[in-house]
């Protein structure tokens, strides 16, 4: 019989001791898209003389497993944070290199006045922790200031002082005022740790399971298309994991549960460079660097796959604003970093906020091939200090 490929699922856990497979149950499959899983073998030439024109065909020494695919970004949903690791999405952001922060509870618990703010800072109350960064890309909300309701009233923090200063990612309308709160989130911010989870996956293509090991990250990004007349697909992550291949089997395809709607990109926010802007995309491209170290000691002949590094850059495709909008061209010049930020669905534990709080522009260039002119170019990511977020509040 000819299994049909809407059978395919995928289901992935935490390692505790890399490259020791943890066996994913029904627990953790996860919804996803474009699901491809590859087996290649290890080979290599051997290239000894056989006394005629026909040479030996290469000698397999062992084999690898890469699997890729798109997870679109829904919530846990509920009013109030999930376990450490219990958002199945966040497996993959954390073996990316982002740490995931629980915030249990919001800060301060009941909401209290700002002790004083402008259109872009406002320094916290008496609950606030005068912790140099602390709240660096987290999502915050206020009462007076930002306008618009609903969504509208969170922002997120692109620099926190020892002083409780919070410099927003946008400029509000008027001086910031009354009450803030920092709301219950999950939050994956980029981690300063050396130490970078590896992952056990299960792949089913129709009734056949491949099971993954030590599987690092090879490729890593955050997609988030304008959800407009133009676009039809809500903002998605990227995902490519690479690793070995720990065993397979004959075994019916599990039936996934269907979780939250997909927020789309609209009624949000995009704001570049403390300016609000509108565009195409706004995607973050990791480029990460993963490496096989030898020993002879393993089975096959490696160490665990080890993520060595990322290059963070940021592409946007924006509108074309005027200079004295946003003057891009001595942005460039300049090479000081900006942030930028979006911000979309509504819906506690649904919604969505996203923000490089430091980034340096490129040139950027103007491109008339649609019936509007667009700008695109990139922005650079340095340093490892909480710079890319990806936040979910609870209310």
């Amino acid at each position: 019989m000819v299994d049909r490929s809407n059978a395919s699922a995928f289901a992935v856990a935490k390692e505790v001791t890399s490259g020791t497979f943890v066996a994913p149950t029904s627990a953790n499959v996860i919804q996803i898209a474009d699901i491809k899983c590859q087996i290649d073998g290890i080979t290599v030439d051997i290239n000894e003389y056989t006394g005629s024109i026909h040479k030996v065909g290469p000698t397999v020494l062992g084999k690898s497993l890469t699997v890729s695919g798109k997870l679109y970004l829904r919530g846990p949903g509920g009013t109030s944070t999930p376990a450490a690791d219990a958002w199945l999405p966040g497996l993959i952001l954390q073996a990316g290199g982002l740490a995931e922060t629980v915030t249990s509870a919001a800060i301060p618990v009941s909401p209290e006045a700002v002790a004083s703010g402008t259109t872009t800072t406002a320094t916290l109350g008496a609950s606030a922790t005068g912790t140099l960064d602390l709240y660096k890309g987290m999502m915050i909300k206020f009462a007076t200031g930002l306008s618009g309701s609903g969504n509208k009233l969170y922002t997120m923090i692109r620099a926190y002082t020892a002083a409780k200063i919070a410099t927003l990612a946008e400029t509000a309308g008027g001086s910031i005022s009354g009450n803030y709160q920092l709301p219950k989130q999950l939050s994956y911010r980029t981690s300063t740790s050396s130490t970078i989870p590896t992952l056990s996956t299960s792949v089913w293509m129709g009734n056949y399971r491949i099971d993954g090991v030590g599987m690092a990250i090879s490729a890593l990004k955050f997609v988030m298309p304008t959800t407009g007349r133009n676009a039809s697909e809500p903002p998605y992550v990227e995902f490519t994991l690479t690793g070995d291949v720990q065993d397979d089997a004959d075994e019916t395809c599990p039936v996934i549960t269907a979780g939250l709607a997909i927020p789309p990109y609209r009624d949000g926010k995009l704001w570049v460079g403390n300016t609000q802007m509108g565009g195409t995309s706004f995607d973050i491209d990791f480029n990460a660097q993963v490496a096989y170290p030898p020993n002879p000691n393993n089975a096959s002949g490696n160490e665990t796959a080890l993520l060595t590094g990322t290059t963070r850059k940021v592409a946007l495709n924006l509108n074309q604003y005027s200079k004295a909008t946003k003057d891009f061209l001595a942005l460039a010049d300049a090479q000081a970093t900006h942030s930028v930020m979006a911000l979309w669905g509504s819906a506690t534990g649904n919604m969505f906020g996203v923000i490089v709080t430091d980034g340096r522009f490129n040139f950027r260039s103007p491109d008339n091939s649609a019936e509007y002119v667009t700008s695109t170019g990139e922005m650079f990511v340095d340093g490892a200090n909480k710079d890319v977020s990806i936040v979910i509040p609870f209310f």
